[in-house]
């Protein structure tokens, strides 16, 4: 998998209470994203620091598009997340970007419910390659 630094929303941020991701990603006109193609355009969020509350907080990831940069409308959304799923290292969305309309903006808003959180940071982006490999173990023989 490779990170585009054109496509990321956020890079190692630190989320404590609801909030917009760092970057806003700019399309430069209002376009279709391309959904349906082989391969596809995916996002990707993922926990590099493990999430911490003492509250009980969860998160929602929100993907938003717009037409102007201040008006948003959200056109996909994770579930709510409890912090016991947000350990470094957890993926927290992989899904096909979905089909923003003819939009020109797209960001990320994370939505903290409950409470805050006292650690935690998110690395997201739109990536077109799978961010995972099989692993096997030693001596592995697929039959044939």
């Amino acid at each position: 998998m490779l990170l585009d630094a054109n496509l990321l929303f956020d890079t190692q941020s630190a989320i404590t209470s609801s909030r917009a991701s760092t970057n806003v990603l700019d399309l430069g006109a209002n376009r279709d994203m391309g959904i349906g193609d082989d391969p596809s355009l995916k996002l990707l969020v993922l926990c590099p620091t493990g999430f911490t509350t003492t509250n009980a907080a969860t998160l929602q990831v929100q993907f938003q598009a717009s037409t102007d940069s201040a008006t948003w409308s959200t056109i996909a959304q994770t579930d709510v997340l409890p912090a016991a799923q947000l350990g470094a290292g957890a993926k927290i969305a992989r899904m096909d970007a979905p089909n923003n309309g003819l939009t020109r903006y797209l960001r990320l808003n994370y939505l903290v419910g409950t409470g805050v959180f006292s650690a935690g940071a998110v690395t997201a982006a739109i990536v077109l390659s799978r961010d995972d490999s099989p692993q096997y173990q030693a001596n592995y023989n697929a039959a044939n």
